[in-house]
């Protein structure tokens, strides 16, 4: 009689084991799509993830202090947070190209080494693309925001195209002001500490890339200008990144049904 019971008990031991590694797993799963498996990914879809997250980063300068890269490490964690936090979306890899100067007559970021500029039509063309690949593959809603000023304008007129064209087909696509709205919760809290507003875009790059990264890896802290060292911190990036996710959150609740 005892040997029957031990049998059963190892089964049902069994069984708890494979039931906790599969919870396991399903916590743990990336929301970007790219380190999923296409069959992860359609699981994923299946399973009523059908918000796509395209964010527009940037790749140009930001003076002695703060990498390039800034726009594409926080469009990356932006990007993965928000899906994170809505539950029901994944997020593509941010697009790291934006408008940001003409590389012939070297106006804007392009008079700076490093800075890489694509027109407004290359720009609208590939996320138009991205948006059509969302769309095409079972997502039906892609939400598009941006991490860089000169994106704005060109990501909301294809969100608004793509939407009219999409919406018959059941497909919606929107354009999420995060970055405008991000910027205002960012100026009020600098406001608050008196920092004069031309000195907000260079503190809240350096507290950004302090935050992303404990060991200042995406920051040069001796060569901050000293007022802009004296104000910057890691727990100021924190707050401006919350905000950026705090309002990308709530936009998108309030558009995708």
């Amino acid at each position: 009689m005892n040997k029957p019971r031990k049998f059963i008990a190892v089964l049902i031991f069994g069984s708890t084991l494979l039931n906790v590694a599969g919870i396991a797993t399903a916590q743990t799963m990336s929301v970007m799509i790219d380190d999923l498996t296409t069959t992860e990914v359609q699981a994923a879809i299946d399973d009523g993830k059908t918000t796509a997250i395209y964010y527009v980063g940037g790749t140009h300068q930001s003076g002695p202090a703060v990498v390039l890269g800034k726009h594409n490490l926080l469009a990356t964690r932006l990007a993965r947070r928000v899906a994170e936090t809505l539950g029901n979306a994944l997020a593509y890899p941010p697009n790291p190209y934006a408008p940001a100067g003409d590389p012939i007559e070297k106006t804007g970021h392009m008079r700076f080494a490093g800075t890489i500029s694509v027109s407004s039509e290359t720009l609208a063309a590939v996320s138009r693309d991205v948006a059509v690949s969302a769309l095409a593959v079972g997502f039906t809603d892609v939400v598009m925001l941006g991490d860089h000023g000169e994106t704005q304008e060109v990501i909301r007129e294809v969100a608004t195209a793509m939407d009219a064209e999409w919406r018959s087909k059941g497909g919606r696509v929107f354009f999420i002001p995060v970055y405008e709205e991000g910027e205002n919760r960012m100026r009020e809290i600098l406001s608050a500490l008196d920092v004069p507003t031309n000195r907000t875009t260079p503190i809240d790059d350096a507290s950004e890339m302090m935050a992303i990264a404990s060991d200042n890896r995406w920051i040069r802290p001796e060569r901050l200008e000293d007022d802009i060292a004296a104000v910057a911190s890691a727990e100021l990036g924190r707050q401006f990144i919350d905000g950026k996710v705090e309002v990308a959150v709530a936009r998108i609740r309030e558009l995708v049904r």
